[in-house]
C-alpha cells in the first residue's frame, strides 16, 4: 500500500467506519427503530454498508442475499422487523473487513485506473480513487442521519 492510500484515502474510510461503530454502542433502543430522514435509524446506517457489496463487487458475482427482507438494503423497501444491533453490527464488521482488504490492495499505480466493475453499474467511468472517497462520503451522509436523530432526542451525537 502506498503513502497516497494510506494518507490520503483509508484515514478518511477508517474515520467514517470508526463513526459508524460509536453510534452503534451509543444509538438507545427506543431511537434505533425511529424514522429519520424518511427511514429507521437502524435501515440508514445498515444501508450505508450495503452499498460497499455494490461499489465493490465483482462483475461476474452476483448481488448479496438481501438481508432483513427485499429491498431493506437499497432503501427501496421498508424492514417488516427491527433487526438488533448485534446482527447490523455482525453485517457492518463483515463489510468493513471486505472495504479494508479492497484498500490493502490499492497502490498509487491503481487509484488512477477505473473501477470496470463499479463504472459497469454506475454507466460512467470511476476510478478506484473515486471508489474509496465514495465509500467514505456515502458512509458519513448516511450516518449525518443518524447522528441528528441522537441529537433531535436530546443525546450527543458522535461528530
Amino acid at each position: 500500500m502506498s503513502n497516497i492510500v494510506m494518507q490520503s484515502l483509508e484515514g478518511n474510510v477508517l474515520h467514517a467506519f470508526g463513526l459508524a461503530n460509536e453510534f452503534l454502542k451509543v444509538c438507545p433502543d427506543e431511537i434505533w427503530a425511529q424514522k429519520f430522514g424518511g427511514w429507521p435509524v437502524w435501515q440508514q446506517l445498515f444501508h450505508a454498508f450495503t452499498a460497499i457489496d455494490f461499489f465493490l463487487r465483482p462483475a461476474d458475482a452476483a448481488p448479496e442475499a438481501p438481508l432483513f427482507g427485499e429491498g431493506v438494503g437499497d432503501l427501496k423497501e421498508p424492514a417488516k422487523n427491527t433487526p438488533s444491533k448485534a446482527a447490523v453490527q455482525d453485517y457492518i464488521e463483515k463489510a468493513q473487513a471486505k472495504v479494508r482488504e479492497y484498500i490493502a490492495g490499492l497502490d498509487d499505480a491503481a487509484l488512477a485506473k477505473n473501477n470496470e466493475p463499479l463504472a459497469g453499474r454506475f454507466g460512467r467511468e470511476i476510478t478506484h480513487a473515486g471508489t474509496v472517497a465514495l465509500i467514505a462520503s456515502h458512509t458519513m451522509y448516511h450516518l449525518g442521519s443518524c447522528d441528528a436523530a441522537l441529537r433531535e432526542n436530546g443525546k450527543p451525537g458522535v461528530f
